[in-house]
């Protein structure tokens, strides 16, 4: 008789127990295997900014972007160095999953572009 009334209390305060809070506001944190994440390989990088710049590269590594490469859609992003013929020196980021050129920082960017297809003019 005392069992049945300790289980009938413990099915009782088990069943009255609040389910533990989630937060709502906390997004879920994946990680990018799990998601299906995968970044371009870097000597395809490497390759694109060598076709759009004159230069050597000099560094390169994988780093993670910041906020507002984020809202852009960037999980990783691919931070190049490249010293261009005049000595100067431009920091490249690249989304790593699709390639899309984020920021070019540097002195002289636009004499280290090479030259690429010429548009026509707008009319």
């Amino acid at each position: 008789m005392k069992n049945a009334i300790l289980i009938a209390c413990l099915l009782t305060a088990t069943m009255s127990a609040p389910a533990p809070a989630q937060d709502v506001m906390a997004p879920e944190l994946t990680q990018p295997w799990e998601t299906g994440f995968r970044p371009m390989p870097m000597r395809r990088i490497a390759g694109a900014v060598m076709a759009r710049y004159q230069g050597r590269l000099i560094a390169v590594a994988t780093v993670p972007p910041t906020p507002e490469e984020h809202d852009l859609g960037a999980q990783l992003v691919y931070e190049l160095r490249l010293l261009t013929p005049a000595r100067d020196v431009l920091n490249i980021r690249v989304d790593a999953r699709t390639g899309r050129f984020l920021e070019v920082a540097g002195r002289d960017i636009l004499k280290a572009r090479r030259d690429g297809p010429k548009r026509p003019p707008r009319n």
